[in-house]
């Protein structure tokens, strides 16, 4: 029998909507920046639920979209300065990894959780190493100035991780609920933990 996540792509209506609501919240970019804290997204989350609960190809095309919608989200909010940055494309593979790795056969709160806590850390360890090493601002090549360039970033973080854990929570809980009450077709073959 295939795994539920090897379904065709349109017959997982619920899914796939979902996917899209979160998609359409990647337009919290255009919120003023005085009712949204920075980075507050959804990109995170989408990833990390279409990882989990699309096939891998459908996941990255979710996260295509949903990445396109906030850059043009951030070019229409700020188009006098804003200028993408690809190397943030990779950044998110690492939620499509995380979710297809660890959380595709499971509904586990905690395991949800704790692999958007810990993906969301991971992007903000890799993106801000990264920004020092091309030294975005002037840090210095030094380990004073890598702790000044991950300090720097923790304003940026709180946003990340708020929207990484909210609307992972949302995701990932009105699929639990949803397949159970409405889509039985679309509910997680949970795969049961062996104990040693």
């Amino acid at each position: 029998m295939a795994a539920e996540t090897d379904r065709p792509f349109l017959t997982r209506p619920m899914t796939l909507a979902l996917a899209g609501l979160g998609t359409l919240a990647a337009w919290t970019t255009l919120l003023p920046e005085s009712v949204r804290p920075w980075n507050f997204s959804a990109i995170g989350a989408v990833a990390l639920f279409a990882a989990a609960r699309l096939p891998l190809g459908q996941a990255a095309l979710v996260l295509a979209v949903a990445l396109g919608v906030k850059e043009l989200g951030g070019y229409l909010a700020h188009p006098e300065w804003y200028t993408p940055y690809p190397p943030a494309w990779l950044y998110f593979a690492g939620y499509l990894a995380a979710g297809r790795l660890l959380l595709r056969h499971t509904e586990s709160p905690a395991r949800i959780g704790g692999t958007a806590v810990g993906a969301s850390l991971l992007f903000f360890l890799v993106s801000n190493f990264v920004s020092w090493l091309e030294q975005a601002q002037p840090y210095g090549y030094s380990l004073a100035g890598l702790v000044n360039c991950y300090w720097a970033g923790v304003p940026f973080y709180r946003g990340t991780f708020a929207g990484d854990v909210l609307y992972t929570g949302v995701l990932f809980g009105l699929h639990a609920v949803l397949s159970r009450a409405l889509f039985p077709a679309e509910r997680v073959a949970v795969v049961p933990v062996k104990s040693s």
